[in-house]
């Protein structure tokens, strides 16, 4: 199987999730690969999605609805994963540079972080009927890897940054007046609220081996105004434990990726579309055309190519010969 954590992540949380969402699968040849559409909606982070006055499209702030909040919420992310790196000081170089640069923007034109690529492997099951079943199972993902930083004891830890973000105050507990003293509980309603995202941010920890994750919160500066932020505070948790408390076992987290693939190896080859259903929480699979989804430059185009005009010895255009009664026109 070949993934990014991104896409993993939201199958593993995918029973946490509400709104819906889908993912592109291809099994050629025994192999599976997982992908997302362009523009999909995975790529944007849902603000309260599982909160019980989830925001809605009739909200008249249409800054407010799920769409805007959406996108307030994975630009802030962008910004603040940049914001707390320091570039001065203790900054490592990869062996590849980023294969996001634009080389017409030189460098520092994609946001700094790190990919890493890994090697997953999940044992078979002996008892399983299939055979595909009983053998292992090699997944390659390649991950995100925000910081790194030192621990107590001077090793390197990798660092997975997310931020929480508040839009109005009067919905919760106020950040700016309860936060220090009400730590634990504004996480609960947090956890409660935006359970299928913080749930991806757990599980892209996971298949990335973060050992830490900073969880940063974020309130609006004016509540009128979705692009001026404050960072209130940034709490840090170990992974394996932040994991442990939402309920995100690693053996579920591998088992959920395992399950799909066992359903995915026992058909033909070809290229599926898994969904999240909108109104259960359910995934399902529907079989498309192999050229669905296709970019439009690996379409195939027919192209008329022009005859130039015939040149002599030297490289001169020839004068255009006709005949009949329409010599000399066109």
């Amino acid at each position: 199987m070949i993934a990014t954590d991104h896409v993993l992540a939201c199958i593993i949380a995918g029973a946490r999730s509400i709104y819906s969402w889908d993912l592109v699968v291809t099994k050629v040849d025994g192999k599976i690969i997982i992908d997302k559409r362009d523009g999909s909606q995975v790529d944007f982070m849902s603000v309260n999605e599982t909160a019980n006055d989830a925001p809605n499209n009739e909200d008249k702030d249409i800054m407010n609805t799920p769409l805007k909040l959406s996108q307030e919420a994975s630009c802030l992310n962008q910004n603040v994963s940049q914001m707390v790196l320091d570039y001065q000081e203790n900054a490592e170089a990869m062996d590849n540079p980023n294969p996001f640069e634009d080389e017409d923007e030189g460098v520092g034109s994609a946001a700094c972080g790190a990919y890493r690529y890994r090697k997953v492997t999940i044992p078979g099951n002996p008892k399983a009927t299939q055979e595909f079943e009983q053998q292992p199972m090699s997944i390659a993902i390649r991950t995100e890897v925000n910081a790194k930083t030192l621990g107590t004891g001077g090793q390197k830890q990798l660092v997975s940054i997310k931020v929480l973000n508040e839009y109005d105050p009067k919905l919760n507990t106020s950040w700016r007046k309860n936060l220090e003293a009400q730590r634990g509980a504004i996480l609960a309603t947090e956890l409660k609220n935006n359970s299928f995202k913080i749930g991806r941010w757990t599980a892209q920890a996971i298949l990335s081996g973060c050992d830490v994750m900073k969880l940063g919160y974020a309130s609006r500066v004016d509540a009128k105004d979705p692009w001026s932020h404050t960072i209130l505070s940034v709490q840090t948790h170990i992974t394996d434990s932040f994991a442990e408390q939402i309920g995100m076992h690693l053996n579920n987290v591998y088992g959920i990726i395992r399950s799909v693939a066992n359903m995915v190896m026992g058909w033909e080859d070809g290229k599926y579309l898994l969904i999240k259903d909108p109104m259960k929480s359910v995934i399902r699979f529907y079989d498309v055309p192999w050229e669905t989804f296709a970019d439009d430059e690996q379409e195939e185009e027919e192209e008329v190519e022009e005859e130039g005009p015939e040149l002599d010895e030297e490289g001169r255009p020839l004068p255009e010969q006709s005949s009949g009664p329409l010599a000399g026109r066109r």
